[in-house]
C-alpha cells in the first residue's frame, strides 16, 4: 500500500500470504479449487459488502445489488446500532512495525462506552478463525500508532462481525484477547521482513 508520500508497505493480507506455511497454502489452493465458481462468488459478495457499508456510513445508502440483499437485510439492524463513526474504510500504516492496511470501522456500538475497531466479514456460515482475530489486533495497534498522538485514538477492543444469508455473528474482542493476538502478529511481521528485506 502507498501512502500520501509515495512510501510503500506491504498490507496485513500480503505479509499473510508470504508467511502461510506450505500447508496452508496447499489447503486454501485446495479449497478454491474444489469451490471454484462459489469460492469467485464468496469474494465478490465480499467486495460488495464492504462497498454497501462504506456508502451507507457514508450517506445512509440503503439500496444494494440483488445478489447482496439477503446478506444485507440481516446486517442492517446491526449496522444501526454502530455510532460515533470516526473512520470507515481507511488507511492505516504502522511505520514502526512495517506494514499497512485498511480498517473497515471506527465507532461505538450500542451501549459500549469505548471506541472500538470494526470489521465486517461476509460469508455462507458462521466461522471465526484466529486469523481474522489477528487482522483485527493488527489493524487496531496500527491505528493507535498512526492516529494516536494527533488524535487522540486509543483503543484496546474490537468487534468482528459476521454476516451471513441466514444470522449475523458479533464476535467482542477484548484488551487481553488483542494484546494476545497483537504479540502474534508482531512476531509474524519480523519474520517476514527477515525473509524479504527489500519487498518494499
Amino acid at each position: 500500500m502507498q501512502d500520501l508520500r509515495g512510501n510503500f508497505l506491504p498490507s496485513f493480507t500480503t505479509i499473510r500470504d508470504k508467511m502461510r506455511s506450505p500447508a496452508e497454502k496447499a489447503r486454501l489452493a485446495c479449497w478454491r479449487k474444489n469451490k471454484g465458481y462459489q469460492a469467485n462468488l464468496a469474494c465478490q459478495i465480499g467486495r460488495l459488502g464492504h462497498r454497501q457499508i462504506e456508502n451507507y456510513f457514508n450517506n445512509g445508502d440503503k439500496s444494494c445489488p440483488v445478489i447482496l440483499q439477503r446478506h444485507w437485510e440481516k446486517a442492517l439492524p446491526v449496522l444501526n446500532k454502530i455510532h460515533n463513526i470516526r473512520l470507515v474504510e481507511s488507511p492505516i500504516f504502522h511505520y514502526y512495525e512495517g506494514y499497512a492496511g485498511r480498517v473497515d470501522c471506527v465507532g461505538k456500538f450500542d451501549n459500549l462506552p469505548d471506541e472500538m475497531v470494526f470489521e465486517f466479514k461476509f460469508s455462507d456460515r458462521i466461522r471465526i478463525y484466529d486469523e481474522q482475530k489477528l487482522q483485527l489486533a493488527a489493524y487496531t495497534a496500527g491505528l493507535n500508532r498512526h492516529y494516536g498522538h494527533p488524535y487522540n485514538v486509543q483503543i484496546n477492543s474490537g468487534i468482528l462481525i459476521t454476516i451471513t444469508p441466514n444470522e449475523v455473528d458479533i464476535t467482542f474482542i477484548d484488551r487481553l484477547e488483542m494484546n494476545k493476538y497483537w504479540k502474534q502478529w508482531q512476531k509474524q511481521v519480523n519474520q517476514f521482513w527477515l525473509q524479504y528485506p527489500n519487498i518494499a
